[in-house]
């Protein structure tokens, strides 16, 4: 699902726009990945990748040079012309034109204070009928080893019946076949024994 941002009128220039080469945080969780900069917010798959821990307690937060540390950066800068804009710094740095919106947005005031953990504020989820996928399903509690349901004898669920978060696309219609197999298996076992 995408993220919801409240942006200001600066960024509309930005909008359709990748943020790529950047490593994407949420609280400890840490994915190297790419997002888009929407009228409404964040989303992509490097958000995909993270979206878990985003509904929780953590925030957004975005390291712009993932492959640079912060004394290198330092390191950089202090080699620098004095009396250089601060945008040509930012690109000299390796940040593209839509990188250096993230900053300005915000840390106008402090442009190289974060460029290893730019807080991205998020005004919550987009809504439920904008999502690729959904989390939540049936406890793993609730099952037996062959996904039987205990309360329900011979019940067997698969695929996003289950509550199970995984990324879109091939994978998920993966775990869906292969859960499925598990579960038709253990039916299958269940009928072919005497009653």
């Amino acid at each position: 699902m995408g993220f919801r941002v409240d942006w200001s009128s600066h960024m509309a220039q930005y909008f359709g726009q990748p943020v790529k080469g950047v490593a994407l945080i949420a609280g400890p969780h840490r994915e190297r990945g790419e997002f888009v900069i929407s009228e409404k917010g964040v989303e992509g798959g490097g958000i995909y990748s993270i979206y878990k821990y985003l509904r929780g307690a953590y925030t957004l937060a975005v390291d712009l040079l993932p492959d640079l540390s912060a004394d290198e950066i330092a390191r950089r800068l202090s080699k620098m012309k004095p009396g250089e804009s601060t945008a040509n710094r930012l690109r000299k740095l390796g940040l593209d034109r839509t990188q250096t919106g993230l900053v300005m947005e915000f840390s106008r005031t402090e442009p190289f204070a974060h460029l290893k953990h730019l807080p991205i504020p998020l005004q919550g989820p987009r809504p439920l009928d904008e999502a690729i996928s959904v989390a939540g399903g049936v406890a793993w509690d609730a099952l037996t080893p062959d996904l039987e349901l205990k309360a329900l004898p011979n019940t067997f669920a698969a695929g996003e019946m289950l509550d199970w978060e995984a990324p879109t696309g091939g994978y998920l219609l993966t775990a869906c076949w292969a859960t499925g197999r598990w579960a038709g298996q253990a039916a299958a076992r269940r009928l072919s024994q005497p009653a």
